[in-house]
């Protein structure tokens, strides 16, 4: 019979040796408790060198880790309040995020539950960053504002309802208005490293003989525009500048540097109207003719999302087709999940990533007290609505299905999270500064349809463009890599 080492030790035939093995044994114990406990409690303290040692997987969802456990609440601030759905609609809502959450999982079982989308993050990659997050602010009155252009200087706006100066709005007060992320406590390891404007040259020279594009809506229209107007303004020799394809390609000699709008509201194909054949959209096939124009593209900056609504969409009924099967009816929510699924798996098979820099902007919400056409509301707006006022999240369906989206790619994409920033400014919207309403009386202007989507420009996508730049600098990937 073998006798355990306790055993061994009780028939010991000194006392004294005895008590002495008892003694060793106890202090093991103690000892080995004491190393789990120090190696537990340092693995919170010390995260990022605790994961390299043991788990570098770990290591690199570090961020996705802080995010989802809420760790940078610790600091709050008044504009960081999200709306919660009011009662009446809660159910319903609760419900159509869970059967989208189970279809998503259900389709790629690693996929990342989606954090709160107030946690605004920058990479869809291991980059999250929890340190630093410049879409959380305020908008504060500059005391001697310096837009990046002129009110009425830029060329490029004077066909457009973005100019709402030279389109008759009387006050100029919306342009006084900064996005200040630096002061956030989030932020403060990060607001040294960053610029708090656009350097345009910069900008330019980091894009010398490369291909910016935006490929999208109205409103990456409204992006791209603002940012032909920022760099036009950075030229001194205007004439080196060539625009072409309607104002919607834009070549700086000085740099061979091509920047360009592709217009793909759906980013899937999509069949337009005609007497022979009903409007269509494809959710299984990339819009080809567009993603010809861009796929050569060193920067992609996309969005959609403005025309997945029932009015646009012809409340699903006979609209979205996959392969041969119409879908007498489609929810819109559902048929977004297949589009940007779709979207998603081409972007990750022909999109090169080490050549080309993905982005995707994110839901630009809207102002209107009724619909386009009987919108009334946006041109009472004269201040930004308060920081401390709750943030109601614009299509929140939707936003939860492009962010789990973006979070199942393989490409490396940058999300520009811009939904908060621009919820709060209310008054920048052309309203009915429109330039159909150019020649129009007060009295016809109030009476008439307003823009409560768009923006003003300068304004807002100015904002959301200082942004692009310096999330590409935060990012730091190829030319993009030094400050």
């Amino acid at each position: 019979m073998q006798l355990s080492i306790w055993d061994m030790l009780s028939t010991w035939p000194h006392q004294g040796v005895k008590k002495k093995a008892t003694s060793i044994l106890v202090g093991f114990g103690y000892l080995l408790g004491a190393s789990i406990l120090v190696l537990t409690v340092s693995s919170f303290i010390f995260p990022s060198v605790f994961a390299s040692i043991t788990n570098p997987l770990l290591k690199e969802n570090l961020g996705r880790y802080y995010l989802k456990f809420g760790f940078s609440n610790w600091h709050h601030s008044p504009s960081s309040t999200t709306a919660t759905t009011p009662a009446r609609n809660s159910t319903t809502l609760d419900n159509l995020m869970e059967m989208y959450q189970t279809k998503n999982d259900s389709e790629n079982s690693s996929a990342v539950k989606l954090v709160d989308p107030g946690e605004n993050f920058i990479s869809t990659s291991s980059n999250f960053s929890s340190d630093c997050d410049i879409f959380e602010g305020e908008w504060v009155m500059a005391k001697d504002p310096k837009p990046y252009y002129a009110p009425g200087s830029c060329p490029y706006l004077e066909t457009r309802s973005f100019d709402c100066q030279g389109n008759g709005r009387p006050e100029d007060e919306y342009l006084k208005w900064e996005w200040q992320w630096q002061s956030h406590p989030r932020n403060a390891g990060c607001r040294n490293n960053l610029p708090s404007f656009l350097n345009a040259t910069d900008f330019l020279e980091r894009l010398r003989g490369k291909k910016l594009v935006f490929v999208g809506d109205s409103l990456n229209r409204n992006m791209y525009m603002s940012m032909a107007c920022i760099l036009w303004n950075a030229i001194p020799h205007k004439k080196r500048i060539v625009r072409s394809n309607g104002d919607f390609t834009t070549f700086y000699k000085d740099y061979n540097c091509t920047m360009a709008f592709v217009w793909s509201a759906f980013l899937v194909s999509n069949v337009g109207v005609s007497k022979s054949r009903q409007e269509t959209v494809r959710l299984d096939l990339i819009d080809e003719q567009a993603a010809s124009a861009y796929r050569d593209a060193d920067v992609l900056v996309f969005d959609s999302g403005h025309w997945w609504v029932p009015k646009k969409t012809n409340n699903g009924v006979n609209f979205f087709k996959e392969g041969d099967n119409l879908y007498p009816q489609l929810d819109v929510n559902e048929a977004y999940r297949k589009g940007l699924t779709t979207w998603r798996k081409w972007v990750d098979k022909h999109i090169d990533s080490n050549k080309t820099q993905v982005v995707f902007r994110g839901f630009s919400p809207t102002h209107f007290k009724g619909t386009w056409t009987t919108g009334r509301g946006c041109n009472l707006a004269t201040k930004p609505i308060p920081s401390n006022e709750t943030y109601i999240k614009p299509q929140p369906i939707q936003l939860e299905i492009l962010e789990n989206a973006l979070r199942k790619m393989k490409t490396h994409v940058l999300y520009l999270n811009i939904s908060k920033l621009s919820y709060y400014r209310a008054d920048a919207h052309p309203s009915v500064y429109r330039n159909v309403f150019k020649n129009y009386t007060f009295q016809e202007r109030i009476e008439a349809s307003q823009d409560c989507s768009h923006w003003c420009l300068p304004g807002v996508p100015d904002t959301w463009n200082e942004l692009l730049y310096a999330a590409l600098l935060k990012d730091g990937k190829g030319y993009f890599g030094k400050l």
